[in-house]
Parts: C-alpha cells; sequence; structure tokens
C-alpha cells in the first residue's frame, strides 16, 4: 500500500516539474496537476493539500535523494579525488533532472517559505547565514573531508572558499545552456574543468595565503557533529541525529515518518541508559531497515551501536 502511494507521489512530482517549466509555477493550478496526472483534484488533495505542501515536497525529495546519492559515493572506499568527482558527477545529474525547476523559482521568486523555514533557529529567532541545514551542512562536511584528504590539511581554513568555487561553477554550467544558449555540456567535460580550476585555486590559495573570504567561524558550527570530529561512544548519537534529519526532509506518509521517528527516539533513549535493554536496541534496529531511505547510515550504526551493547555488557 505504501508502495503505491509512493509511485503516486512520484508520478505527481514528474507532472509538476513537467508543468512548471511549461507554463511557470504561478500560471500551474492543481487542476492542471490532476487533469495531466489523470485523476481527480480530490485525489491530488489526499496526497499534498496545496500547491505550496507540493512544491516543498518537491524540494524534500531532492534534497533528501541528493543526500543519500552524496553519502553513498562517500562509502565506496574511492580515494578523496574520485570520491569528490564522483559526488560532483552526482550532483550534477540531480542539478539537470530538477534544473527548470530550480530556475522557474529562482526567476519567479517563488519559494513558498522554504528559506525562512530553514533560517528559523529552533527558538523561533533568525539564525545567521551559517545556520544548520541537514543537507547543506552534510553536503558541506563532505566537501571539506575531500579537499582535506586531496590537498592536505593546509587547506582547510580556505574550505568554505573553495566550496563556494564548487558551487558557483556547477550551477554556472547549468545556466549556460538557458541564458546563453549555449549548446549542453557533456558531464565529464564540465567535471573535467571543474577539476582543474579547482587545483589550480588551491594551489594559488596554498602559495599565496590570503585571508580567507568565507573564514571558519561562518561554518564551524556545520562540522561539529560530524563523525571525524567525535569519539567513539558519541558516534551512534551523531547518525541517530543525522537520520532524523533525513526522515525530516524524505516524501514519506505522515504515520510512517512518526512511526520512523518514534523508533529512533527509544533506540536514542535505550543507547543513553545506563543498562541499554538488548532486546529493544536489537527490535528498533529491525524497524528501521524497512526505511529505504535510512539503508546507508544504518549500516553504519548496526555494527556501532551491536559493539556499545557487547562493550556495556563486558563491563
Amino acid at each position: 500500500m505504501i508502495d503505491k502511494s509512493v509511485e503516486r507521489k512520484q508520478t505527481i512530482f514528474a507532472v509538476a516539474l513537467a508543468l512548471f517549466s511549461e507554463r511557470g509555477i504561478k500560471a500551474t493550478s492543481m487542476q492542471d496537476i490532476a487533469e495531466r496526472c489523470g485523476f481527480s483534484k480530490g485525489t491530488l488533495y489526499q496526497h499534498f493539500r496545496s500547491k505550496e505542501e507540493l512544491i516543498r515536497s518537491i524540494h524534500e525529495y531532492a534534497l533528501g535523494t541528493l543526500q543519500e546519492k552524496l553519502e553513498s559515493a562517500a562509502a565506496e572506499g574511492r580515494s578523496p579525488r574520485d570520491t569528490f568527482l564522483a559526488q560532483v558527477e552526482l550532483l550534477l545529474h540531480s542539478l539537470i533532472e530538477f534544473k527548470s525547476f530550480m530556475l522557474m523559482q529562482i526567476r519567479e521568486q517563488e519559494f513558498t517559505g522554504i528559506g525562512e523555514d530553514l533560517r528559523q533557529s529552533p527558538n523561533g529567532g533568525k539564525c545567521g547565514p551559517a545556520a544548520r541545514h541537514p543537507v547543506m551542512a552534510a553536503a558541506f562536511v563532505q566537501i571539506r573531508r575531500s579537499l582535506l584528504g586531496i590537498y592536505g590539511p593546509e587547506i582547510d581554513k580556505y574550505s568554505g572558499d573553495l566550496s563556494i568555487t564548487i558551487g558557483g561553477l556547477i550551477f554556472s554550467y547549468l545556466q549556460l545552456v538557458d541564458d546563453w544558449g549555449m549548446p549542453e555540456i557533456p558531464i565529464a567535460q564540465a567535471i573535467g574543468h571543474l577539476e582543474l580550476v579547482l587545483d589550480s585555486a588551491a594551489e594559488r590559495l596554498q602559495q599565496q595565503q590570503p585571508e580567507p573570504l568565507v573564514p571558519q567561524r561562518l561554518w564551524a558550527d556545520w562540522i561539529k557533529e560530524a563523525p571525524e570530529a567525535a569519539g567513539a561512544a558519541k558516534r551512534p548519537f551523531i547518525l541517530i541525529r543525522q537520520m532524523k534529519d533525513t526522515i525530516a526532509w524524505s516524501p514519506m506518509l505522515r504515520a510512517e515518518r512518526d512511526e520512523t521517528l518514534e523508533a529512533l527516539d527509544v533506540l536514542e533513549e535505550e543507547l543513553a541508559a545506563q543498562t541499554p535493554r538488548r532486546a529493544v536496541v536489537k527490535g528498533m534496529l529491525a524497524n528501521l531497515k524497512e526505511v529505504h531511505v535510512l539503508h546507508g547510515a544504518l549500516e553504519q550504526l548496526s555494527p556501532l551501536v551491536l559493539y556499545r551493547l557487547d562493550e556495556l555488557s563486558g563491563h
């Protein structure tokens, strides 16, 4: 039943993206989307209560899918450079898939409050430019790891600067076709050019040692909870936090999302207890195996959790 609902949502996403590209976001109505999908407007509203919610869900789907792909590429045992290039290729493919939709949003300034939500702090106030966004923070952490692996620790203070360079080049490649009317650049050629520019920029920065344009204080909070910076005892809790972020941004039924978050809460509470109950922990891990978007993180979490249980039972 859930698979059928997800399949229908995928159809709605594809149709909505096509119509937004053809007519524009503001000019496309929910009735237009329902008719193109081949079902009633009421059926569409069973999945999305408004066009704004639909747009938000497309964002969540795109960002959640991208995060999962980037994490998978980082876990495949490549060298830092090959990992980085694989992630850039994944990013380009994802952006091409959603390019028309994103460019249309920029031109129409139709962000449906998404940006405001992401800039809100937990206490309701406004955060600064480095406010924690689950996908952006995770992407930056992975880019930074690749930069450190490729160019060494001395490049770290320029991680923010080079991330801006990477992002600017990627988005510029996509805009050349739409805004300049140029033929589409092959992805392999774009990646090769980006690698050349990045190598040159990194070499020049290391030689001249200027003050970073993006100082570390603006992105330091994004890496505080990265697994590489934490002790082994904290890693399961960091992974659970990241899994909660992933669920919050994934397109799934509300009941399924609530059940998954509850399982993660129970798992977190058990692991924080002085004597975690093995049966409860293993039961929650089994429940989480049913959640597709968590498979990559769960593969990292399960051995850590089981090791922690063995360690605690031995004391």
